[in-house]
């Protein structure tokens, strides 16, 4: 019976606090803030200010999660925004970058010096076929911009070389053409040697040298040719190219056993490969420049 009348003395005090707290609650609202009541007033914000700090610890989590939750889309569309400004930014430096290295290529295969005063003209290559290794490759300009069959093609080196031949057109369309590179079979250009003499190189296939072969000339002294040494185009009378494109560096050299004439093979200055711009000498034997 004791604990019955504990709990009902705790129930009592209970309500009697909760009347003192309604009633100040009043009071606070018609009174001006000054004497006893204000004191009350302070003592009863003083004891409940524990209570109210321990429930906006509690809460707050939830306040800052709710609060996170609802600017967490805004902030996801801003970051992708940011993203695209950069990435738009890269494309742009690139770009521009692409677009620089191309017109210093197009004035490179512009103003070879071995061209001289024969008109040119550049094109861009638009298909090399499905391998590095085809002995062909198409470029996009045709008889309509003044090109025909067997006129020489050339191009720009690597840095720091003068570059030289690539072949010759094959075939001629309207609005393009195909090139055969120097290393098909089927090519052949004469070439200067050493001690006044003359031969040709001839393609072997696509990443091979050329072979070289010295022609028989009033000239009693064979040539005498060195690794590295450049060969040109001889450029006599009625040959398919001018005189002076450097067409390769001599690769090797062997004598046979029995023959004053060396064995040669020639190394294409140009990397047949890598081409993207050409240049279209308009010249023939026939009309020349």
């Amino acid at each position: 019976m004791a604990v019955y009348r504990r709990s009902n003395r705790t129930r009592t005090l209970l309500v009697v606090l909760v009347l003192v707290a309604i009633t100040l609650v009043t009071v606070d609202a018609r009174s001006s803030g000054s004497g006893l009541l204000s004191r009350l007033r302070s003592d009863v914000h003083d004891g409940l200010s524990p209570l109210q700090r321990a429930t906006h610890h509690a809460l707050q989590p939830i306040g800052d999660f709710i609060s996170g939750a609802t600017s967490y889309g805004s902030l996801k569309a801003e970051n992708q925004r940011l993203r695209q400004e950069i990435a738009g930014m890269v494309a742009t430096n690139v770009n521009a970058a692409a677009a620089q290295q191309e017109a210093d290529r197009i004035m490179a295969a512009a103003h070879l010096p071995f061209l001289g005063q024969i008109p040119n003209l550049q094109a861009r290559v638009i298909d090399r076929g499905s391998s590095n290794f085809q002995n062909t490759f198409t470029i996009d300009k045709g008889s309509a911009d003044g090109l025909v069959t067997g006129q020489p093609v050339v191009a720009a080196g690597a840095a720091g070389t003068t570059g030289g031949l690539v072949g010759a057109l094959g075939s001629v369309f309207r609005r393009t053409a195909t090139v055969d590179l120097l290393t098909d079979p089927n090519f052949v250009v004469g070439v200067a040697l050493s001690q006044g003499n003359t031969g040709t190189a001839e393609g072997i296939g696509a990443g091979s040298p050329l072979r070289v072969s010295v022609i028989s000339t009033s000239v009693a002294t064979p040539p005498k040719m060195a690794k590295g040494e450049a060969v040109s185009t001889s450029g006599l009378q009625l040959e398919m190219f001018p005189p002076g494109i450097p067409v390769g560096t001599i690769a090797s050299v062997a004598t046979t056993q029995g023959s004053q004439e060396p064995t040669m093979t020639l190394q294409p200055l140009v990397d047949l490969s890598q081409l993207d711009i050409v240049t279209v000498e308009l010249w023939s034997p026939q009309t020349g420049p």
